[in-house]
């Protein structure tokens, strides 16, 4: 047998990567908080949050279910 599989790299733990895991999660939880907003007749707050977001009055980015295509 070869030693190929012993030259694999091995990923990374969860551990090691808890910076981008949290950013992630945080941000699918806010995914769901504006689906909620939208389905409880809030989307026009949630659109003037949106808008706070563009123009760099909030940090962080915009919800991952805006696009950018369908805002335009």
């Amino acid at each position: 047998m070869s030693d190929f599989a012993a030259e694999e790299p091995t990923p990374g733990s969860i551990d090691e990567n808890i910076g981008i895991v949290t950013y992630i999660m945080l941000s699918r939880i806010y995914d769901v908080l504006c689906l909620i907003a939208d389905g409880v007749g809030k989307g026009e707050e949630l659109m003037e949050v949106v808008a706070q977001h563009r123009e760099g009055k909030l940090l962080g980015p915009l919800p991952s279910l805006m696009n950018e295509e369908e805002n335009e």
